[in-house]
């Protein structure tokens, strides 16, 4: 498959799932035309991330044609659900130019999902507890505070995360963080942590995390990534 037309597979995938939940199939042609009216401007029209706006962020826009996908609820190295994919162009990914992408597509994010992970709501919450942290290494790559400086930051391809600023690009909330344990961020060297830690101690660590964050703030990229919609909204107008 080229990698044009793997983007837009991508794009047909997702917002051809109302069709496909009425019974039919879901249709490229429509996932074409979505992807080129609303997603080429960033991502560019091979799914490159080589847009006309790409040149706006710091980050470039992910290059889809890779097929690598950070945000899931799938084991590490599988293709994210339908949902999952609803998702991330529904809220958006915080702090990043991949703003929300309209309203109209709760409908599609809200259908139901086929998750791997399906333990995940029978796992209990409860306070969290930085024994987790120790035990899974973390402080390796986050640093002891969880500010992105530990001693195997510099010898990493992807700068590991500051855990204490806000927001979190796959969400804030400990169930968000639980979800990012479980899978890991493909494309970066945030592994999987199923089967390294206990149940109850990714818990603890996901609460640990969520309660270590501070006020939301707004980045340069998410500014820019506005800044694209506006200006691509009043050229189609």
């Amino acid at each position: 498959m080229s990698a044009r037309h793997g983007a837009l597979a991508l794009v047909a995938a997702v917002f051809g799932l109302a069709a496909g939940a009425s019974g039919q199939s879901p249709d490229l042609a429509t996932g074409e035309r979505v992807f080129r009216d609303n997603c080429a401007v960033c991502h560019g029209a091979a799914g490159d991330g080589q847009g006309m706006a790409a040149h706006h962020f710091k980050t470039p826009p992910r290059d889809l044609a890779k097929g690598r996908f950070k945000f899931r609820s799938t084991a590490s190295g599988q293709v994210p659900t339908d949902a999952d994919l609803a998702r991330t162009i529904v809220q958006g990914i915080p702090s990043t130019g991949m703003v929300p992408q309209g309203r109209s597509c709760w409908r599609i994010w809200s259908s139901p999902t086929k998750s791997w992970m399906t333990a995940f709501s029978a796992f209990t919450p409860r306070q969290g507890q930085e024994e987790a942290c120790v035990k899974g290494e973390c402080a390796e790559c986050h640093g002891k505070e969880a500010r992105g400086d530990g001693p195997s930051a510099k010898d990493l391809s992807v700068k590991p995360s500051d855990l204490t600023r806000r927001p979190l690009k796959s969400g804030a909330t400990a169930r968000d963080i639980m979800r990012t344990l479980l899978t890991g961020l493909d494309g970066t060297p945030m592994p999987s942590y199923y089967q390294v830690l206990e149940d109850d101690e990714l818990w603890d660590l996901a609460y640990w995390l969520a309660a270590r964050g501070g006020s939301p703030e707004t980045t340069d990229d998410e500014r820019a990534g506005w800044h694209v919609v506006q200006m691509h909204q009043r050229r189609g107008r």
